[in-house]
């Protein structure tokens, strides 16, 4: 029976919650291509096409960085598969990869530059293209000659190589421009600053392979089923060996089918989940004291902020029984290997460092952070920090700091800034039309990318950006690794690398003071010689090794380093020990998520009348961002604005499954077509986030939920998730 809670809200039993209906699917599947993944039979089994010759390539997507085999028919690309030698993904790719052929060869794809003229585009060439970006900084520079530096913004991309990024920094630093305004900025920057805080590293501190030594694994808002279901292969094998795997999440999702066991919490709330298991384990004495002593520093501090997060507390934020919570630190204190694994919908809320630090702080005082089976696998965590000497060789002397993207779209709106680089979309910030506005006041727009997307419609030049086929370079991975990108085939049109385009940009601005950069290796050998920990990733070695070289290698000799990154709990702080004290932050706490139905507790009933419902957005298997919309084959998958509803939720609207209905927030509205689940708590809605405007195929064609996202940040990353909404039949 579902009993309703004293805050109004609906719990369902487990035994509802995992009444899923067409939710669950067969995770590992997805590793295989669209029959499996949609349980769509496929009655023609077509024959592989003819190839002349096969390269290794790389899927640009996810940091899964699976590897791939790449066919060709004399200079076009026939087919992809997976490298069945990669240690990581066994030879698996999902449906998106495979979608790379398509994209490639897309009826709809820019491939000459384009400049605006009046209403519509005139083709000119690459040369000129350079040319008049050039001009548009070189005036720059003269009209404001004391303070140019923050008149230029760029909107960076999720890089198609390391070097394309190394390669902006620094043109754009050596020319006296600091702005790049990094994705991170809008997702994954608070998971990795925390970590960087606690740890001194803001990449992965361990690796997934050690799965199969733990003993217990924890899903903490990491639905790996659907974000990178590559790895699903590697929750099984930690279940062969043994180990017992938990999953916190507010929806039964694919990973569901994975599992031990599912907690089921509000969203938002795992911080306070994991101060109050921390409580348990300091009020019980089932911490690690030893490991306290010689390795934490900022224990007192978190036993002071844990007290009030009795399990009763704990229970009524969470919605998760008191008992489930206490019998949770006792089995983590007992457990003699643990790895958490946090998904990246954690870094989706205002309070996401807070939690972070709290999961640091759980897995620091049972000594579970690094060593054989022990430690956290953040979902987006590879990247290698850029060498500081190689940011100090190459930059201007006085550079300033860099500005935030708060900050650039604050300037962009006062007509203060005279030249964007939009390399992404500005679909990925809240309250996305306020961004656009911005973009509006800016004199020049300069667009990178690949479709004439809603990012088009603001530029006055287009120099359109090649595919992962047509160009070769490095990529980092979650595992840390290193792998290198063979081009496959020549480039279609005139597009040109990301590479490319900013060492011909720094060339016409710096003359010969700009270094020597003939081919994307020479970015990869200059960015080497300046990083230890990459002096053994040699290129003749990555592009013979198919997984990849995790880093740190620091010589030719050394085979790479899996497992934790801290070796003989050596962390990299100043102290040398796990930092839980912090000046910025303060004490770990848990707050509301900003703009949640349940924020102040004095206008709790106004707000839930207002926006009574917890909005969510998130992932689907067969999309990666927007650039997947413009993929047939994936849109055969997909159905456009869907929002997943608990009949309970729908009860309470009068809203019959299929229904269209507005899904309203402070700051706009979008239409969505009803799809009721038991796999969702009551009182909290799911709607995906892929979808455009633009996209020529109407499964992918949907409004941006950004749209309708307020503009919620923590110190460092922007808000999607958590905040009030309400429905409406439209």
């Amino acid at each position: 029976m579902r009993e309703r809670s004293g805050d109004g809200g609906m719990k369902p039993s487990r035994r509802e919650f995992l009444k899923l209906g067409g939710l669950a699917v067969g995770s590992l599947s997805l590793a295989t291509g669209p029959e499996g993944v949609f349980e769509i039979p496929i009655k023609e089994k077509l024959e592989p096409p003819h190839f002349d010759r096969e390269v290794n390539g790389i899927c640009p997507y996810c940091q899964t960085r699976c590897t791939t085999k790449v066919q060709l028919k004399g200079d076009r690309v026939v087919n992809v598969y997976g490298n069945q030698d990669n240690f990581w993904t066994g030879g698996s790719v999902c449906p998106k990869g495979q979608a790379m052929v398509e994209l490639t060869y897309s009826p709809h794809r820019l491939l000459h530059p384009l400049i605006r003229d009046g209403q519509s585009w005139k083709r000119i060439s690459y040369s000129q293209a350079l040319d008049a970006v050039a001009a548009k900084i070189t005036r720059i520079k003269q009209e404001h000659p004391e303070d140019y530096s923050h008149r230029l913004a760029l909107f960076a991309p999720l890089w198609d190589c390391h070097e394309a990024e190394l390669a902006a920094q620094m043109t754009l630093h050596m020319a006296g421009f600091p702005d790049i305004c990094s994705p991170g900025d809008a997702c994954i920057g608070n998971l990795s600053t925390a970590l960087n805080m606690c740890l001194g590293e803001p990449t992965a501190p361990t690796t997934i392979n050690e799965l199969e030594n733990a003993e217990l694994v924890v899903l903490v808002g990491a639905n790996v089923a659907v974000t990178y279901p590559i790895y699903v292969q590697w929750l099984r094998r930690a279940r062969e060996k043994g180990a017992r795997i938990l999953y916190f999440d507010f929806r039964a999702t694919p990973t569901t089918n994975q599992v031990d066991e599912q907690v089921i919490l509000r969203p938002g709330t795992d911080g306070a989940l994991f101060l109050g298991m921390i409580r348990v384990l300091i009020q019980e004495n089932l911490y690690d004291r030893k490991f306290v002593k010689d390795h934490v520093n900022g224990f007192d501090e978190l036993a002071r902020s844990c007290r009030e997060y009795t399990p009763e507390k704990v229970g009524e934020i969470t919605w998760v029984p008191p008992e489930t919570i206490v019998g949770m630190a006792r089995m983590l204190a007992k457990s003699k290997g643990t790895i958490i694994w946090i998904g990246g919908a954690i870094s989706r809320y205002t309070n996401a460092m807070q939690t972070v630090r709290a999961i640091v702080g759980l897995q620091a005082i049972t000594g579970q952070l690094a060593g054989p089976g022990k430690g956290i696998i953040p979902f987006q965590g590879g990247k290698p920090p850029i060498s500081k000497e190689f940011e100090e060789k190459l930059r201007a002397p006085d550079l300033p700091e860099r500005l935030h993207v708060r900050k650039v779209v604050y300037n962009m709106n006062q007509g203060d800034v005279d030249l964007l680089l939009l390399s992404s979309s500005f679909r990925r910030y809240p309250d996305s039309n306020r961004v656009k506005k911005a973009i509006q006041k800016v004199r020049f727009v300069v667009y990178r990318g690949f479709f004439m997307d809603e990012e088009a419609d603001l530029s006055h030049l287009i120099i359109p950006s090649t595919m992962g086929f047509e160009s070769a370079g490095s990529m980092y991975g979650l595992q840390r690794q290193i792998v290198w990108r063979e081009q496959a085939v020549e480039s279609c049109g005139e597009t040109v690398p990301d590479w490319r385009f900013y060492t011909d940009l720094g060339k016409r601005l710096l003359g010969e003071s700009y270094p020597k950069i003939a081919q994307v290796d020479d970015i990869y050998e200059l960015h080497r010689s300046y990083t230890p920990t990459w002096k053994g990733l040699t290129i003749e070695r990555l592009k013979k090794n198919p997984t990849g070289i995790s880093w740190p290698c620091p010589s030719e000799d050394h085979p790479g380093t899996l497992g934790t990154l801290y070796r003989d709990n050596r962390f990299h702080t100043p102290h040398g020990k796990v930092e839980l004290l912090s000046k910025v932050l303060g004490p770990i706490r848990w707050t509301e998520p900003k703009g949640s139905p349940l924020e102040n507790p004095n206008e709790e009933q106004k707000q839930r009348n207002n926006f009574p419902l917890i909005f969510t957005q998130g992932k689907v298997a067969h999309h990666w961002q927007h650039m997947t919309n413009w993929s047939d084959y994936m849109a055969q998958f997909s159905e456009g604005n869907v929002v997943q509803l608990n009949p309970a939720t729908a009860r309470e609207y009068g809203i019959q499954n299929g229904d269209w209905v507005h899904i309203e927030t402070q700051v706009g509205k979008i239409k969505a077509r009803v799809r009721l689940t038991e796999g969702i708590l009551p009182g909290v809605v799911w709607t995906p986030s892929h979808l455009g405007s633009k996209s020529p195929f109407a499964g992918n064609r949907g409004e941006n939920t950004n749209e309708i996202t307020p503009n919620y940040w923590d110190k460092v990353a922007a808000q999607f998730n958590g905040f009030g909404c309400r429905l409406r039949k439209a």
